[in-house]
């Protein structure tokens, strides 16, 4: 065959042109018949709005927006799901029905059948998300119009009663699961509470009273008293020894605070100063000598029994000290032992209060979101609304005479031009000048034109 160029091609397709024009009219006839025996499928569409902008209907706040390609995935996911269009198959009672009765042949076994309808629902259905909308599109199609209409209209009612349900069910579980929780906490509240009630029967604590710092006071007094005591204690025996170790007619009154012992030790020292001076004077055989000498000798038995007598009081003093130290000892000790179980007790008290109030913080925050749960789970509010209602299509859908014949013709012509350049590789023709030239190595130096024939031409060209 001699090389194809654009002006062989042309020239070949113009010479076979009654054969790529009878392969387009075989395929447009084809198209029309397959048209014809085609059974007609009517379509219908409901429209879903998916709002995400709403707002909580407990809180009343507003919820963050969620519309994106993968949300919207989801939900045409849904209502794809073998879940809706079981809500589809009892909302519409499809399985006893008489909807479908020219749709579906049921053959009376309940299980059978609903596999049958799920197949024929998913066959039909078909979910189609606005570009760049928050709007879904449910879209059914059937031999029946108002069969496709009700079936749009019932996936979109089930669709939304699912949404509903998904939304509602975790808030459901969770306010079961909070309500065993909200048993246990008020219980161990309840023990809780007992156990502090119990504590302070047994320890005598009141709620308003404040033992801890009147114990504490008494034994800051015990403390005290104890203290003074032992200072008297001390200062009664330094002046007892005292007393005790002096010689006697050499006691020292600066030791002695008594005014009694004072003015006998004056008197003594005014006796003794005279009696001395009568020694010189007299002599000691003398009247007034020996006179002296019994009024010396008077006041020191007197300063003796006086020394006596205050070495006793001072030593029943220090043993009364000792009596009284002994005593407040014991009760320092007794009272120190009951400020600390006080404090102890208090300590404990508190550890039971902190419990107690965190097992009622625990109570009450699981009360309040149980609370929240259960309207959660019995609101009865969706983000998704119907915008349009499915209508009977007046027209099928499917087949489409216009496509089927655009597509027909299409085909023919690519038949056609295949066949006819197959026919012009059986028999190959010269179809242009050029084709002569490369077939023979020889340039053409003239043609004769294709003429039409005389009847055709016009006078001016017959003339010319």
């Amino acid at each position: 065959m001699h090389t194809l160029t654009l002006n062989s091609l042309f020239a070949i397709l113009i010479a076979r042109r009654w054969i790529i024009l009878g392969s387009a009219l075989a395929a447009v006839i084809v198209a029309i018949a397959a048209v014809s025996l085609k059974p007609r499928l009517y379509q219908a569409t409901t429209d879903l709005i998916v709002d995400s902008r709403g707002w909580d209907p407990i809180s009343g706040q507003a919820q963050p927006s969620r519309l994106n390609a993968a949300y919207l995935t989801t939900q045409a996911d849904i209502i794809r799901s073998r879940n809706v269009a079981n809500r589809v198959i009892d909302n519409l009672d499809l399985l006893k029905g008489p909807t479908l009765a020219n749709a579906v042949t049921l053959s009376g076994d309940e299980e059978v059948d609903r596999r049958r309808v799920l197949g024929f629902l998913a066959q039909g259905m078909e979910v189609i998300p606005k570009r760049d909308s928050s709007v879904l599109g449910i879209t059914f199609r059937a031999l029946d119009p108002q069969l496709a209409a009700t079936l749009a209209d019932g996936f979109a009612e089930a669709y939304i009663y699912t949404n509903l349900e998904l939304r509602t069910e975790p808030a459901r579980q969770t306010t079961e699961w909070y309500n065993k929780q909200l048993a246990q906490l008020r219980a161990e509240l309840i023990e809780r509470q007992n156990a502090l009630s119990t504590y302070q029967e047994q320890h005598n604590i009141l709620a308003t009273s404040d033992r801890l710092d009147l114990e504490s006071a008494k034994l800051a007094e015990l403390s005290s008293l104890l203290l003074a005591v032992q200072n008297e204690r001390l200062t009664s025996k330094s002046r007892s020894d005292q007393i005790a170790n002096t010689k006697r007619g050499q006691l020292e009154t600066r030791t002695l605070d008594n005014p009694q012992v004072q003015k006998l030790a004056t008197d003594l020292a005014q006796a003794q100063a005279r009696l001395k001076d009568l020694a010189t004077q007299v002599g000691e055989n003398h009247p007034q000598y020996r006179q002296a000498r019994s009024e010396v000798d008077a006041l020191r038995q007197q300063m003796n029994r006086m020394q006596e007598l205050i070495s006793g009081s001072l030593q029943s003093s220090v043993e009364l000290s000792q009596a009284q130290e002994k005593q407040l000892s014991a009760e320092l000790a007794t009272q120190k032992e009951l400020v600390l179980q006080l404090s102890r007790n208090r300590n404990e008290l508190a550890l039971l209060k902190q419990e107690v109030d965190n097992a009622q913080a625990a109570y009450d925050a699981a009360l309040a979101r149980t609370a929240q749960t259960r309207l959660e789970s019995q609101i009865a509010a969706t983000d998704i609304a119907v915008l349009n209602k499915a209508m009977a299509p007046s027209r099928p859908a499917t087949p489409s005479l216009r496509t089927a014949l655009f597509l027909a013709v299409l085909a023919g012509l690519f038949i056609g031009t295949g066949l006819a350049l197959c026919l012009e590789w059986l028999d190959q023709r010269i179809r242009h000048q050029s084709d002569l030239e490369r077939g023979l190595g020889l340039i053409v130096l003239a043609s004769i034109p294709h003429l039409a024939s005389p009847k055709a031409l016009t006078s001016k060209e017959a003339r010319r």
